[in-house]
């Protein structure tokens, strides 16, 4: 992808994910903001653990991850210079050459195990709550696992809540699907495919950033 093609894609404000790998090679992400854009440098905020800056010798290689409404992309980058301003250090890294589309952001499946709180209206008009499981997520829904009966039909309207980075997430949902398999024990459990029905974008945003930090994390353990 060409550099004039590149300015279309970073922004301002922008949240990013620093990818750092260690001399045992060792990788951890790092959640950062672009802060400032130029034909040499893309400045960030610099990278914390716990609270601690990330110190970096220059010429330190990195990789960047941040995604939009189409799609997740990644590119390598170097340390030019840190900076530091009142209280917020930056760090300047190299304007990338290239840049890779991950894939589409239509929606990635990763699995997750989330706690979730489920209700809905059964035939009298009562609400009945589930204290279940998800096995995935994606943008667009969840798969549920259920441990119990319950009359959760193709069409059946439903209410979730569950914590993603410590933000409770509501959000209303459609069961699209209903199947009983085995567990790994032999023990029937309830599998319920979920879409998100009149999700907020920015509920919507939380879940992706969440799926693709998760997906980075499994692909770098070699299980996705």
């Amino acid at each position: 992808m060409a550099m004039e093609n590149l300015k279309n894609l970073l922004k301002l404000n922008q949240l990013v994910n620093i990818e750092i790998t260690n001399t045992e090679g060792e990788s951890t992400r790092y959640r950062s903001r672009i802060i400032d854009i130029d034909d040499q440098y893309v400045t960030l905020i610099a990278p914390r653990s716990e609270q601690e800056v990330i110190k970096l010798a220059p010429g330190k290689i990195m990789n960047i991850w941040f995604w939009n409404s189409e799609a997740f992309y990644t590119f390598s980058s170097y340390l030019i210079k840190e900076e530091s301003e009142d209280i917020i250090n930056k760090i300047c890294i190299a304007y990338p050459e290239t840049i890779i589309r991950v894939q589409k952001r239509e929606y990635v499946r990763v699995p997750y195990d989330l706690d979730v709180l489920l209700s809905y209206n059964n035939n009298k008009g009562e609400e009945e709550f589930i204290r279940c499981r998800t096995k995935d997520i994606s943008g667009g829904g969840l798969m549920l696992v259920i441990n119990v009966y319950a009359p959760l039909h193709k069409g059946t309207i439903v209410n979730l809540q569950f914590k993603l980075d410590d933000e409770l997430i509501k959000v209303k949902g459609e069961v699209v699907w209903n199947d009983w398999t085995l567990d790994k024990h032999g023990f029937e459990q309830n599998n319920i495919g979920v879409k998100f029905k009149n999700i907020l974008e920015s509920t919507r945003k939380i879940i992706i950033k969440n799926v693709f930090a998760r997906q980075i994390e499994l692909k770098r353990k070699g299980l996705l």
